[in-house]
């Protein structure tokens, strides 16, 4: 009995909370769809939420007497193709508008506008966010069939590439909050705890995406991996055992739908959360880029790397390096020009910088506990710092990780997070 009543007790508690969440959820749509319909006028033609959001998966705490989200609310906004698309101060301008008329009704998030053609959703390749937003995506404004413009494929037709591209995006997004770690492992504030939960479940995005199991939602995610976990609970073939894995995508995805809140976020247990997905997310990205790359899981990390450089394509070594050089100025750049052409030869701007960001991250649990000024480091940092498209911005912060975190998260960016190149 007692049991039934735990059970009965979480329902209920899920099923408050979920109330909540499409409560706020509504309230952002609603705003959104007023202000661009306000702005833009007869130039839109639809407006679609996509992301968490859209799935019904999004996660707000309370702060005070608000509610804040722990991820961005993205929108979609598709002009008729005839019409000219808005200067980015905007539609910047436009999202200031939205998240303070938010604010003024206790919601504090952070609204993303995308605004594009028709023929984006037209063009869109077969990746693992078009596949989310044609199946799960929700037009809150304008023409209901727009999404029927996304070229219709399957899950299994997702390229691997794009599984472990992901992986690599979530690593990098670790180093934005890893410096709050430098007060020791005692302290573990929630942003950091956040992103280890948001690593978790992403990798097994990109674990199912490998293994031809990918599901749209959480909730799908972490049933496939059980079943995965009751069939294959030792399969060598896998980069660890699924059962442990499985449980903490479970338990991170229990926290990502409902409250917010899993045990005390300042607790050292939360740096466990914290070490484990680091450990895991390096199994998981050694096995995915061996499959890539063909080559044997005996390399090194930066062997297995190297291979797989080797065989990207000339062409998108060169698309990606046309967008630096569009982004830093043909003139104003022209000191960069020998290191770009160095590391052009090699690979794009894309897989420098997820080099750097890997090796960073999977030694960062050692130099958390170990500190940061052992001379063998920092000759290693100063490496790192050399494969990325601009080895020195941002200044003005102190040598050591930190720094090195800072620089790898801001090339990421200025010249990866905008572009497929």
């Amino acid at each position: 009995m007692t049991s039934l009543n735990t059970a009965v007790e979480t329902t209920r508690k899920l099923s408050i909370a979920q109330a909540e969440a499409a409560t706020l959820r509504n309230a952002i749509c609603k705003e959104t769809a007023s202000v661009c319909e306000q702005t833009y006028g007869k130039d839109l033609r639809s407006v679609i939420l996509g992301g968490s959001l859209a799935r019904d998966e999004g996660t707000f705490v309370r702060e005070g007497g608000s509610w804040k989200a722990l991820g961005d609310a993205e929108f979609f906004l598709i002009f008729h193709q005839e019409r000219a698309l808005p200067e980015t101060s905007a539609t910047t301008s436009a999202v200031e508008g939205i998240e303070a008329s938010l604010r003024a009704q206790g919601i504090t998030t952070h609204i993303q506008l995308s605004a594009v053609h028709p023929d984006y959703l037209r063009k869109l390749p077969p990746h693992i966010l078009t596949y989310e937003l044609k199946t799960t995506g929700k037009v809150i404004w304008g023409d209901t069939s727009i999404l029927s413009l996304i070229p219709a494929f399957t899950s299994a037709d997702i390229p691997l590439e794009d599984a472990w591209r992901l992986l690599a995006n979530r690593i990098v997004e670790q180093l934005e909050v890893a410096e709050m770690l430098g007060g020791g492992p005692e302290a573990v504030p929630p942003p950091v705890h956040y992103r280890a939960v948001k690593l978790f479940l992403d990798m097994a995005t990109s674990l199912l995406v490998f293994l031809r199991a990918y599901q749209p939602s959480y909730r799908e995610r972490a049933e496939a991996l059980q079943r995965l976990a009751d069939r294959l609970p030792q399969a060598r073939s896998l980069p660890f055992p699924i059962g442990g894995f499985s449980e903490r995508v479970s338990t991170c995805t229990r926290f990502k739908l409902q409250d917010g809140t899993l045990g005390n976020q300042t607790d050292p247990a939360s740096l466990v959360l914290w070490e484990e997905a680091a450990t895991y997310a390096h199994q998981l990205w050694r096995w995915e880029l061996t499959q890539l790359a063909g080559c044997q899981d005996t390399l090194p990390d930066h062997e297995t790397m190297r291979m797989w450089m080797k065989l990207q394509p000339p062409a998108k070594r060169l698309r990606g390096w046309a967008y630096v050089l569009r982004r830093c100025g043909w003139y104003q750049s022209w000191r960069l020009w020998p290191h770009w052409l160095r590391k052009g030869w090699q690979a794009s701007p894309r897989y420098w910088v997820y080099a750097a960001a890997s090796e960073l991250f999977f030694q960062l649990p050692k130099l958390v506990h170990t500190g940061q000024n052992e001379s063998r480091w920092q000759s290693h940092s100063n490496e790192l710092r050399s494969r990325l498209p601009v080895p020195g911005s941002p200044s003005g912060r102190p040598n050591g990780w930190e720094k090195l975190a800072s620089q790898i998260t801001w090339n990421y960016h200025q010249f990866v997070e905008m572009t497929r190149a």
